[in-house]
C-alpha cells in the first residue's frame, strides 16, 4: 500500500508474532492487490482503465465504492473518489502521463448496477478510495490477531490498539508536528481503539511550479497549500476505517464544518491550523499526557 506497517505484540513468543505477522500481511497484500491504484494487476486498476464501459466487480470493491459515493453525498461533493484522476495528473500514482477530462467527472457520474455487482465510469474517471480502504485493511488484519494478550497495528501513522501494553498499562501514541517531523505536539494513552492522522505534509509534491498534496477538495478540482485551514488531524474512533475516514474528511470539509461534524459523531479530535493554532475537544484531552514525562518507544 505505500506505507510502513508495524505490529507491536504483547505477551506471545517470536514465533506466535511471527505466525500472527504473516496472517496479517496476507490480508495487506490481498487489499494491495484489490484496491490499489498503483498496480495495473488491481481490480480497481482494471475498471479505472475501461474505457466508459461497465465493468464486473468483487462485492468487496463495489461496497467500498458505494461506501465513497455516500460520503460525497454526505460532503455535498468535497470528498470525491473521483480524485483519483487528479493525483494521476500529477504524476502521483497510474494512469501514467494522464491528462484530466473536461468537464471533470465526478461522484454523480459513478454508475452502479447492484444485480451484476457492475460498475461503469465516465471515460476518462479515476477513482481512488484510499481514505476508507486503508482502514479497512487495518481492522481486517486485526482480526486476525486472536489470543493474543495485547497488540498495535501501526499502517502510516493509523493505528489500532487491542488489550493493553505491557504490565497492563495502556499504548502511548505520539502525535507529529506536521511542521517538524522530528518534533511531537501530543501523546495519548489508550487500549482498544483507533488513532488515525490525516495531513497535508506527508503525500505532496509540485506539477509545473505548483504545489500539491494528496487531500483535494473535488468542488474546487485542486489541491494547494493555502486552500485549507487545517494541516493536521488526528481523530480517534471504534474502528480505523471510521477514524482514517474523518480525520481525511476533516482537513477536507475544513474548521468550520469538521468540528460540527466530529461532535455529531461523537468522536474525540485533535486538529493543527495552518497558523500553528492547535484545537481539540475535552474527551481528547482527558487521554494526554504531560510531553516531559513519557518514554516513547
Amino acid at each position: 500500500m505505500g506505507i510502513p506497517v508495524h505490529i507491536t505484540f504483547v505477551g506471545i513468543s517470536k514465533e506466535e508474532a511471527d505466525k500472527y505477522t504473516e496472517r496479517a500481511e496476507k490480508v495487506f497484500r490481498a487489499y494491495d492487490e484489490k484496491f490499489s491504484r498503483f498496480k495495473e494487476t488491481s481490480e480497481l486498476h482494471r475498471l479505472n482503465t475501461n474505457k466508459g464501459n461497465w465493468c464486473k466487480v468483487s462485492i468487496d470493491l463495489f461496497q467500498v465504492l458505494k461506501k465513497c459515493v455516500t460520503l460525497a453525498r454526505e460532503t455535498d461533493g468535497v470528498f470525491d473518489p473521483s480524485v483519483g484522476g487528479i493525483l494521476a495528473s500529477y504524476g502521483y500514482g497510474l494512469p501514467k502521463d494522464f491528462s484530466l477530462p473536461s468537464p471533470l467527472p465526478t461522484y454523480r457520474t459513478i454508475e452502479f448496477d447492484d444485480r451484476e455487482l457492475s460498475i461503469r465510469l465516465a471515460e476518462g474517471q479515476i477513482l481512488e478510495p484510499a481514505s476508507i480502504v486503508k482502514g479497512l485493511a487495518i481492522d481486517k488484519a486485526g482480526e486476525e490477531i486472536v489470543g493474543v494478550p495485547g497488540f498495535m497495528i501501526n499502517a502510516g501513522g493509523d493505528i489500532l490498539t487491542r488489550g493493553p501494553f505491557k504490565n497492563g498499562t495502556l499504548w502511548n501514541i505520539a502525535i507529529q508536528d506536521p511542521r517538524d517531523p522530528r518534533a511531537i505536539v501530543s501523546i495519548i494513552s489508550a487500549r482498544d481503539t483507533s488513532v488515525a492522522t490525516s495531513g497535508i505534509y506527508q503525500t505532496h509534491g509540485e506539477k509545473d511550479g505548483k504545489k500539491w498534496h494528496h487531500l483535494i477538495d473535488m468542488k474546487k478540482g485542486e489541491a494547494s497549500y493555502e486552500s485549507g485551514d487545517i494541516v493536521s488531524a488526528t481523530v480517534i474512533a471504534p474502528t480505523c476505517e471510521q477514524a482514517d475516514t474523518e480525520a481525511s474528511l476533516a482537513i477536507l470539509l475544513g474548521i468550520d464544518q469538521a468540528i460540527p461534524r466530529l461532535k455529531r459523531l461523537n468522536l474525540p479530535y485533535f486538529l493543527i491550523l495552518d497558523d500553528g493554532r492547535i484545537v481539540k475537544d475535552a474527551k481528547f484531552t482527558t487521554l494526554e499526557l504531560p510531553l516531559n514525562k513519557v518514554e516513547i518507544m
